[in-house]
């Protein structure tokens, strides 16, 4: 599994994660690279959107971005096409697979998924967010 966050400034953080993701690994992904990301890029005044799956929507979640002061965007339920990480997926995607790409091992992929997620033009990504 993939995660990545984005910000307007065009600066993408990305991570792989190993196994189902549930409420703790969610929290322990938010700490890991959600944290640092956020302090990477500087902005004071942020806000995070993630989709109504059951381990973003969990009382544990909540608290931990409650501890946090992380303000979490309202969003409807049952609706990707209004999540702009959707679309960057989708460049991401037509990028790793362009020319009828084949992976025969897992690091030649991430690195493929990497090298797409760098290469991501700021001003789609501040496109997106507006």
């Amino acid at each position: 599994m993939v995660w990545a966050a984005f910000g307007f400034n065009g600066q993408v953080g990305l991570a792989f994660l190993d196994g189902r993701q549930n409420s703790p690994k969610y929290i322990e992904t938010l700490e890991n690279h959600l944290m640092p990301f956020a302090e990477n890029i500087g902005e004071r005044n942020w806000e995070y959107q993630h989709d109504n799956a059951l381990t973003h929507t969990s009382s544990a979640t909540k608290n931990y971005l409650n501890s946090k002061n992380i303000t979490v965007l309202e969003w409807p339920p049952m609706s990707p096409d209004l999540n702009p990480i959707e679309n960057v997926w989708g460049i991401m995607s037509r990028k790793v697979y362009e020319n009828g790409g084949q992976f025969h091992s897992m690091n030649v992929l991430k690195t493929s998924i990497e090298s797409a997620s760098y290469n991501l033009e700021p001003e789609i990504l501040q496109t997106l967010i507006m």
